[in-house]
């Protein structure tokens, strides 16, 4: 097995200062948080659409999408000509970007299946710590981001944005403590694989910000 790459939460502003320096990189950045967005609602629509389907989870996907519509807008007030899709090349690494998602995705998968056998509770707990997951470490680089965006007076702000994604893991947070009496013990341990996975997918960001 190969080294883990430890990862220090200093370095996140520090690659996303080189990154807002440059406002080519900035909208494929912008571009890059609409992506994962948009694979985090196209994610639960998948998974959760069925005649179960709350109220909750309607208004998580509705607001990942936003959310992504958010991001693809902001690229275009950086850079007025941005017009692309999610090709890897309106993307900052966008494989890295889509192999994160995924194999966070298929770690709290393999997490649970052993462990609640029941498919429906199986799939709707899959969601709640893939996306309490995924939301912890979005709210790291997104109050980072938005230091940075406040200090270079930057005409976008994730402020709503930021309180939305609050509103989600503390749902999330009920749910999950609700059905599993070790969730606590189970996110911490997550988060920690999650870590790891994060780090290697940052390193290709960072390598990306200083070329």
């Amino acid at each position: 097995m190969g080294s883990v790459t430890v990862l220090s939460n200093d370095s996140i502003p520090k690659v996303l200062s080189d990154i807002v320096a440059n406002e080519t990189n900035h909208a494929l950045w912008l571009n890059t948080l609409s992506l994962l967005e948009h694979l985090g609602s196209r994610k639960i629509l998948l998974t959760q659409s069925s005649e179960e389907t709350s109220e909750m989870i309607l208004k998580h996907a509705t607001e990942e999408a936003r959310h992504a519509l958010f991001f693809k807008k902001a690229a275009r007030t950086i850079r007025p000509s941005f017009q692309l899709g999610y090709q890897n090349s309106a993307l900052v690494r966008g494989t890295a970007a889509r192999i994160y998602f995924a194999k966070l995705d298929t770690l709290v998968r393999r997490s649970l299946r052993k462990v609640f056998p029941d498919q429906k509770q199986f799939t709707y707990l899959a969601y709640l710590y893939t996306t309490t997951v995924i939301e912890k470490r979005a709210m790291v680089v997104y109050a980072a981001y938005d230091e940075i965006l406040d200090r270079t007076h930057s005409p976008i702000r994730l402020t709503n944005l930021i309180l939305e994604e609050e509103g989600h893991l503390s749902d999330m947070s009920a749910e999950m403590f609700r059905l599993d009496p070790n969730a606590k013990e189970r996110l911490a341990a997550l988060e920690a694989e999650e870590s790891k996975i994060f780090a290697r997918f940052w390193l290709q960001i960072r390598e990306f910000s200083l070329n």
